[in-house]
């Protein structure tokens, strides 16, 4: 977001929609193991769903691709304090009540057999969990971590005034990267930055820089680095997340990472403009509480249904009962509450210093 993020600045309506493809490939990559495993042992059907829906898990990937983009584009023109108060309130609200959902239900469903304790749910209201061992109320948060570490590094380039001499970072970033996957130092990065996923952000950034000053041999070297990189990376990270490996899927894992540089990156060059897509803005809306609420929600509330008979439908079920839920808390969360409550600090500050608000009063992609 160069500059402050008005109603009339750019907008790109299909990362929006990239997003929720995004979220929606890692909802059937999570689904998948529970409707095989109502299938009889050996099913060929079992095994050709697994085939196809195997990389869906690749759906985080494209997250921090767009991530990289979308907290550039919020962070430029803001300063620090503005900057963190947007992504907290990006964050957290909504995690709170998403989390508590996801304690309750477990608990209601489970009674005592809830492996949900009060600490446990009281810690993953922070995000972390890693740090007190002990484990997130839903697995899927360990993503929302490496995000925290992400705006950290973005809010520490703001209070020192670099953010804008990305030439020089950039590229210190990338070496670094690129010597802990080769070398494993600095071993210390992952305190910081995920390595893993750090080709993403990078990717993401650079994108974002290019649809602002044009594309130039910098841009497109950076990309095509983070791009090798990433695959390389998704080469090897094949093994974490499906089982019976073989080559040719750690080929078909680089080569899907590259048709989401590809993607992504076609849909911004493309997909930039002043005109609002209300229904793709309310997609990418859903994909933030959809992807805290699905897993684990999803997989109890599927194991206790006994109605209907067919998987295939107690599974429809479950994916509109958690649509629902994350229409509401997108709606009366992020939408009410956590906007409202950004407009209020945001006047404060203003007033402190005695200026314009700067707030915006659109966002794009998710802001």
């Amino acid at each position: 977001m160069s500059g402050a993020i008005t109603t009339s600045s750019p907008r790109y309506p299909w990362l929006d929609l990239l997003r929720f493809c995004a979220a929606a490939s890692v909802v059937v990559y999570h689904f998948k193991s529970v409707y095989v495993a109502t299938l009889p042992a050996g099913s060929s059907l079992g095994s050709e769903i697994y085939a196809v829906t195997k990389f869906g898990y690749l759906g985080v990937d494209l997250f921090f691709l767009i991530s990289g983009f979308v907290i550039l584009l919020s962070a430029s023109g803001r300063d620090a304090t503005r900057f963190a108060i947007a992504r907290f309130l990006r964050v957290y609200p909504t995690l709170w009540v998403c989390a508590s959902i996801t304690a309750l239900t477990c608990l209601l469903l489970l009674g005592s057999k809830s492996d949900v304790s009060v600490g446990d749910w009281a810690v993953s209201l922070s995000l972390l969990s890693p740090y007190f061992g002990r484990p997130y109320v839903d697995g899927v948060y360990w993503t929302l971590l490496i995000e925290l570490k992400f705006y950290f590094c973005v809010l520490v380039l703001i209070w020192l005034g670099w953010l804008e001499h990305y030439r020089i970072w950039l590229p210190a970033w990338l070496l670094a990267t690129i010597s802990f996957r080769v070398f494993g130092q600095p071993f210390f990065m992952g305190w910081f930055i995920s390595p893993e996923y750090s080709p993403c952000f990078i990717a993401g950034i650079v994108v974002f820089r290019a649809t602002q000053e044009g594309w130039r041999p910098f841009h497109w070297c950076m990309l095509a680095s983070c791009l090798l990189l990433s695959g390389s990376y998704g080469f090897q990270a094949v093994d974490t997340f499906a089982r019976s490996v073989t080559d040719f899927d750690r080929w078909i894992a680089a080569g899907l990472i590259a048709l989401l540089f590809v993607v992504f990156s076609v849909a911004v060059s493309v997909g930039s403009g002043d005109a609002r897509r209300p229904i793709l803005g309310f997609l990418g809306g859903l994909t933030y509480p959809l992807y805290l609420l699905h897993d684990r929600i999803g997989k109890e509330a599927f194991a206790a249904m006994d109605r209907p008979r067919s998987p295939l439908a107690r599974l429809s079920v479950v994916t509109a009962g958690v649509l629902l839920a994350a229409t509401a808390v997108h709606l009366m969360v992020e939408r009410r509450l956590a906007d409202r409550m950004k407009a209020a600090a945001f006047e404060l500050i203003s007033r402190a210093r005695g200026r314009g608000t700067n707030c915006p009063s659109g966002s794009a992609a998710g802001d």
